[in-house]
């Protein structure tokens, strides 16, 4: 384990180290950028769909990430999940025939409903490539939404409710983006919620796959190892052929400060789990970096401002920091895990801690660990092709591809300065805007508490109070 501990009136113990550290990620994460420019194309298709085809030769596999606009913001009022439903049904195998050449063909799908996208992506072989695509656009431009197969995917959703109930840290980013955006769809489930899955109906699912399944409403980003003329002749073959309809537009829900701040969730759990949420700015190409700056300046492992927590006073056996990233409003959440019995101290703690960050404020050395951080994550997303497909797709929907292109992504990594860094931070970090959110075992003898006023609450089986909400993950499947 690397710990970076000072003495009383050491200014900076072990900084030649960090220093050090600092220039090899540096080196590394430059080299890596600079080698990663390949052959990446962006064009839109007669139907509307944008393809970005990206070229990389260096395994015989393809990596296909299919983002079609709207997500859970064009779920209808009521019918949370509905999105996600017609996804999944829009996978669906119609026979076992074609089952069985899709199993031949080694794929493996994920599917997701976020903030503002569905997402499906897919992963083959490149000599499967052709076939596989005219298995997936067989099914998804003319899905099957029977009742039968209705009713056992609204089954299948009200398992991955619990499990996502079940999971801390699903339950606690869930109950933060209810607390900033209530029962707007940014605060809903993108598995929906028990009623409102059985509010779906075959019709619904028609309708919403009539209107958004559309050219004009999808960004599809490859990354293969097949020449890009090969790759759009098989894309214009199939999905090219989806009508051209309309692209997914609508009002972006704002983030609201609630009444209460503090959130206390009782939950059957060995360990405590404590975070604060702070709300980002609107989301821009310089935002995006600044946050990813932040979160490993904050929250990023070893050397970042709340690993003392764990390496020194031993408070903690996990810290960290996460973004949830949506074009209306984001969040910037910072948590730690501790054993129940380490609550009472690790809150006192933690909120002294988050005070002194508060109060320091950031300097040259945050700057360049932040910088390299992301340099180097960004590098390992360009390493996996399905990663670098996504990334690319979210981009492009982002509208921040033109500014964080990979060809002028370094130069605009390195015009970041100290300046740009501390105005973004003092604009985010402000714990008079942020909420507390502490999930601690049932037997704990701290009240439960939900202090927001007006929040969506469902009974479950056991006549307690359960959250109508599950965060956004992926599912992963084999068909």
């Amino acid at each position: 384990m690397i710990e970076f501990r000072r003495k009383p009136g050491d200014k900076k113990r072990g900084s030649g180290f960090i220093f050090g550290l600092t220039f090899f990620l540096f080196w590394l994460s430059s080299m890596a950028l600079s080698q990663t420019a390949v052959r990446v194309s962006v064009q839109t298709l007669s139907n509307g769909l944008q393809l970005i085809i990206d070229q990389n030769p260096y395994s015989q596999t393809t990596a296909v990430f299919i983002l079609i606009k709207g997500g859970k913001l064009a779920d209808p009022q009521g019918k949370a999940g509905l999105g996600y439903l017609v996804a999944r049904l829009s996978l669906d195998p119609p026979d076992t025939d074609f089952l069985k050449e899709l199993m031949k063909s080694g794929a493996e799908i994920r599917v997701a409903s976020r903030g503002d996208f569905l997402l499906v992506s897919l992963e083959c072989l490149s000599s499967q490539f052709d076939s596989t695509m005219k298995l997936i656009y067989r099914t998804f431009s003319r899905p099957i939404f029977s009742g039968l197969r209705l009713n056992n995917l609204k089954e299948a959703l009200k398992n991955y409710q619990k499990k996502e109930l079940d999971d801390i840290d699903s339950r606690a980013d869930l109950a933060l983006l209810e607390a900033f955006f209530g029962s707007s769809p940014y605060g809903l489930s993108g598995y929906g919620h028990q009623l409102s899955i059985e509010n779906l109906k075959s019709e619904d699912a028609s309708s919403y796959h009539r209107k958004y399944f559309v050219g004009a409403n999808i960004i599809m980003s490859v990354v293969s190892s097949l020449e890009p003329d090969a790759i759009k002749t098989v894309v214009e073959s199939t999905f090219g052929r989806l009508p051209k309809g309309e692209s997914f537009s609508t009002e972006f829900p704002s983030w609201k400060l609630p009444e209460k701040k503090e959130i206390k969730i009782k939950k059957e759990t060995p360990s405590s789990l404590l975070a604060a949420a702070f709300p980002l700015p609107s989301l821009s190409a310089r935002s995006y970096v600044l946050a990813n700056f932040l979160d490993a300046i904050v929250g990023g492992g070893p050397g970042s401002k709340i690993w003392p927590l764990r390496s020194e006073e031993g408070l903690a056996y996990e810290v960290g920091s996460r973004l949830i990233l949506m074009k209306g409003g984001s969040l910037f959440i910072i948590y730690l895990k501790t054993l129940a019995e380490k609550t009472a101290e690790a809150r006192a703690r933690f909120q002294e801690k988050l005070k002194e960050i508060e109060n320091s404020g950031l300097n040259e050395d945050d700057l360049e660990m932040g910088r390299n951080c992301f340099r180097l994550w960004l590098y390992q997303q360009f390493e996996a092709k399905i990663k670098k497909a996504e990334l690319q797709a979210n981009f492009r929907a982002l509208e921040i591809d033109y500014d964080l292109a990979e060809d002028s992504l370094e130069a605009f990594i390195n015009k970041i300065k100290l300046p740009d860094l501390s105005e973004f931070f003092k604009e985010v970090f402000s714990l008079e805007k942020s909420v507390f959110l502490e999930i601690i075992p049932s037997g704990n003898d701290l009240t439960v508490e939900r202090n927001q006023p007006g929040l969506l609450f469902w009974p479950g089986p056991d006549k307690q109070a359960e959250y109508l909400q599950i965060p956004d993950r992926w599912t992963c499947f084999h068909l």
